[in-house]
């Protein structure tokens, strides 16, 4: 798939900590291809949405995400059954998910999902980029895969989140025309992500550093 060049994140401030779960770590890059993540409800197996709005109605206080429905999104492996990596975990889909959302569609301003899940300077600065990449009208479609996710705790009491993006069948569209720009599959649609998140005052887990790996062999699956 391709897309706008987002810029490279600054280097995450990665202390020693317990891995909880699988996969492996990162480096950032900008790039023409779509950088993002994704909606819905996580589970321990793949869950998808393609409604707009769509949420996960069964938890209080969780978000939804105005999705249109050529968007299909898909997480593997973010539960547990430890209250705190749950809580963790499921806020990282919601993070990944509101970028989604705010690349759905053009907007002009932050979006709420993507203000409540995305903090500090990283924060704005990522929302300064994807309203900047807006602006060349197109918008994105498909199918957004999300697994193998690994919490590491951080010694500032933070939590560090790494997991697997597959956008091989994810696409630029032109909202004007309905035209979808194809592109060939290939390891570049890998990518490793890496979320720095800490417990905001409101009780959600917010991305407050973030980076990405294109083509990442560790994520690569037939």
């Amino acid at each position: 798939m391709t897309r706008s060049t987002l810029p490279t994140a600054a280097a995450l401030a990665v202390a020693a900590g317990l891995l909880l779960t699988a996969c492996g770590g990162g480096g950032s890059d900008s790039s023409g291809k779509i950088q993002t993540s994704a909606t819905a409800s996580p589970t321990a197996s793949a869950s998808s949405s393609s409604a707009s709005p769509t949420a996960t109605s069964t938890v209080p206080g969780a978000p939804v995400f105005d999705l249109p429905s050529d968007i299909t999104t898909k997480f593997e492996g973010f539960d547990s059954t430890d209250p705190t990596k749950k809580a963790v975990l499921t806020d990282a889909t919601y993070a990944a998910s509101a970028i989604i959302e705010f690349e759905a569609k053009t907007y002009t301003t932050e979006t709420a999902n993507f203000k409540r899940f995305w903090t500090g300077a990283k924060g704005a600065e990522y929302a300064d980029s994807i309203i900047s990449q807006g602006k060349d009208g197109n918008v994105i479609t498909g199918t957004y895969h999300y697994y193998q996710p690994v919490t590491t705790a951080l010694a500032t009491g933070n939590v560090s989140v790494n997991y697997c993006e597959d956008q091989r069948e994810g696409y630029l569209k032109d909202p004007s025309t309905g035209k979808v720009f194809v592109t060939t599959p290939s390891l570049n649609d890998f990518r490793l992500w890496t979320l720095d998140m800490t417990k905001g005052a409101a009780g959600d887990w917010q991305v407050y550093g973030y980076k990405w790996v294109k083509g990442a062999k560790s994520c690569e699956t037939a």
